[in-house]
């Protein structure tokens, strides 16, 4: 049995009291690793395409330096989206921070829809002949990560079974009312995959100017079995969940349905 820790916000102050009192809770808890969701380190999309480079910088910046030291005061591992800043170039990456130090690698398949225009804005490298994701042992588990949008692609879900993942983080930004689409999405992958999910959505709300339409960011952070069930649910409020997962129930998922068995008889 592990703990993980999901913290539901909004995009945060620059002030580093709201994250070290979330923290130092889930240290409290028990919880060795901390999830984030998209945007909450840095301002929503949106927001970073009017914003000058300096800025982007600056915030990213002191938000490295502040999660690297907050790692460390409590000897926590944190996943979290943070947008680093290249010369003149902008790119979206999961940065896991450890009292180590930092590791981070660029998302690999990137919203293009003309109202959010992130495969435009951002210069990551895709490695459209081998898709590489970020993975990671943790307390005898193996963690891959997936952002929300990448786990719409079965090709994403092929490329992590190869590495033999027990639990998936993904951070989302999802908004728009997709909460049932979101929910239905994430527990037939976990399902069809015998893998945890977890998932760290944001909260909070973005409004166009000149426009009446208001986006909000409605939470619905879960924890979903391998069986495909939510064990876990946050509201759409600011929370923090400590979601339990268990090697166990891991294991009778598997043995139950023997899904990952069948499937290699037609690599």
């Amino acid at each position: 049995m592990t703990k993980i820790a999901l913290l539901q916000l909004p995009t945060l102050a620059l002030s580093e009291a709201r994250l070290d009192y979330y923290l130092k809770h889930c240290k409290d808890s028990g919880a060795k690793l901390v999830v984030l969701g998209e945007y909450i380190l840095n301002s929503f999309f949106k927001e970073l395409e009017n914003m000058p480079l300096s800025m982007i910088k600056k915030q990213s910046d002191e938000r490295k330096n502040s999660l690297l030291n907050l790692s460390k005061k409590y000897d926590l591992t944190i996943v979290a989206p943070l947008i680093l800043v290249k010369g003149k170039d902008i790119f979206k990456t999961i940065a896991k921070f450890t009292p180590l130090g930092a590791r981070f690698h660029e998302q690999q398949i990137l919203m293009p829809y003309s109202h959010w225009n992130e495969a435009k804005f951002y210069k990551n490298k895709l490695k459209k002949e081998k898709l590489e994701f970020l993975t990671f042992r943790h307390d005898g588990f193996k963690f891959g990560i997936l952002f929300g949008y990448e786990t719409h692609f079965d090709t994403c879900f092929t490329t992590l079974s190869k590495k033999n993942i027990d639990a998936i983080i993904v951070p989302t930004a999802s908004t728009f009312q997709s909460h049932q689409r979101w929910t239905e999405l994430l527990k037939m992958r976990a399902f069809t995959n015998s893998v945890y999910i977890i998932r760290a959505n944001r909260i909070g709300s973005y409004k166009i100017k000149n426009e009446t339409q208001e986006w909000e960011f409605y939470g619905d952070s879960m924890l979903i079995s391998p069986l495909g069930e939510v064990s876990q649910k946050l509201s759409n409020q600011e929370e923090m969940m400590i979601a339990n997962l268990s090697k166990k129930e891991l294991a009778q998922a598997r043995n139950l349905w023997g899904f990952k068995n069948i499937s290699k008889n037609f690599a």
